[in-house]
């Protein structure tokens, strides 16, 4: 909780994915972890390794000396390496630690106001959770130097939360979207059944949502996994999709912001809607897809961001958010009005975090509600130079093809 008088501005960082057994100078098609390549201090981009500790290191120093005045922090999860390495598979003992030297880097900067969600490598197996389930309670643990609302029965069942960051402005709803992921092996995803976490999870959000809305507060609602791949393609199962979706749309007065994470790119999308019915549309679909009489202020309702993240499957990202802080503004509090994007640019051996760019300056628009995400579009649609760029930005930078990860 915010006690100090606000900035209008905070940090939005996502999938670290430190990997303690990482080994500068080894192969990087052995996962970084042995044999004799190209592997760097930090980091070895474009490929399938995860991130070194000195990396990490480097990053949450670019963050001490630049943005310990934020208001508050947004962690959308992933601390843990993947277990890609059958030579050297990681145990739960490797996910723990990994996660520990995490929450001791945020606390090393932030006394709190650092508000997490759980990423789908923070589980083993990974990918997957059940009603219940212990490892809540072991998150729960690693997570408690953050000071955070995990006493309650809510995330003892689910491992979802909320906290007021704002008092009396604005509310992070912390989802655990694993409940809704296709790839959930321990518990099948499922919101049609009353008694599926899927559907015990949406309701819960509903009726968090609904007293938010009853008490002024403005929304942001945290996930690790967004609704869709960068591509289009479903993460969730169709029913939980489409009563996500509809959430989000029900309640467009109150959800000022959608931030995830999971697919390592810098994605811009919204909710947009027609005819009652709530899609997303990204911004990275095929410009000649997009259809201008399908680009209408009043249809796009809710800002989706998707800040790529510091593990260097592109180049290592960290991104600030500025956001309105009263209810007089102009805008609804919680408003984004603009975000900076600094970058590690690994492909040409850069040695510190540096600006990537400005949104407000690279889409010309003031404000990220729904209004403002359709202008971005508009000016995609019409400036290719701006169009361009965005592409770039996609990947961080990044010369890669572009392959699909999480």
């Amino acid at each position: 909780m915010i006690v100090n008088a606000l900035t209008g501005k905070f940090l939005h960082i996502t999938d670290i994915h430190l990997d303690l057994d990482y080994v500068e100078g080894s192969d990087p098609n052995e996962l970084c972890h042995r044999g004799n390549g190209a592997a760097g201090r930090l980091g070895a981009v474009g490929t399938k390794c995860d991130s070194s500790l000195a990396l990490v290191e480097k990053t949450f120093d670019f963050i001490k000396k630049k943005f310990s005045d934020v208001d508050f922090v947004i962690y959308t999860g992933d601390s843990a390496r993947h277990n890609r390495d059958d030579s050297q598979p990681r145990s739960m003992k490797n996910i723990i630690n990994e996660q520990k030297v995490v929450v001791k880097h945020f606390t090393d900067i932030f006394d709190s106001n650092v508000y997490p969600v759980i990423g789908n490598n923070d589980v083993e197996p990974h990918n997957s959770c059940e009603e219940n389930d212990e490892q809540f309670q072991t998150i729960a643990s690693i997570w408690e130097p953050l000071k955070l609302n995990t006493t309650s029965g809510d995330f003892e069942q689910g491992g979802f939360f909320y906290e007021d960051v704002v008092p009396g402005k604005i509310r992070t709803i912390h989802t655990n979207t694993l409940h809704f992921y296709k790839d959930n092996k321990k518990s099948k995803a499922d919101c049609k059944k009353s008694h599926s976490m899927g559907t015990i999870h949406l309701k819960w959000l509903q009726q968090v949502l609904e007293e938010s809305r009853q008490q002024g507060y403005s929304v942001y609602i945290l996930a690790h996994i967004p609704p869709t791949s960068k591509k289009g393609k479903a993460y969730y199962t169709d029913d939980c999709l489409e009563s996500y979706l509809e959430l989000l749309g029900t309640y467009k007065d109150t959800v000022v912001g959608h931030f995830a994470g999971h697919y390592n790119n810098d994605i811009l999308s919204a909710i947009v809607e027609e005819d009652g019915k709530y899609t997303q549309l990204s911004a990275l679909k095929k410009k000649n897809t997009i259809q201008r009489k399908d680009i209408k202020s009043g249809n796009f309702i809710t800002p989706l961001f998707n800040t790529p993240s510091v593990i260097p499957t592109f180049n290592p990202s960290v991104r600030v958010f500025k956001y309105e802080t009263q209810k007089t503004g102009e805008y609804p509090v919680g408003t984004i009005l603009d975000w900076h994007q600094y970058y590690l640019n690994l492909d040409d051996n850069g040695q510190d975090y540096e600006l990537e760019y400005q949104a407000s300056k690279l889409f010309k628009v003031n404000r990220f509600d729904g209004k403002g995400i359709a202008q971005v579009f508009t000016v995609m649609m019409d400036n290719q130079d701006v169009h361009e760029k965005y592409l770039d930005h996609v990947t961080v930078n990044t010369d890669d093809d572009d392959s699909d990860d999480d």
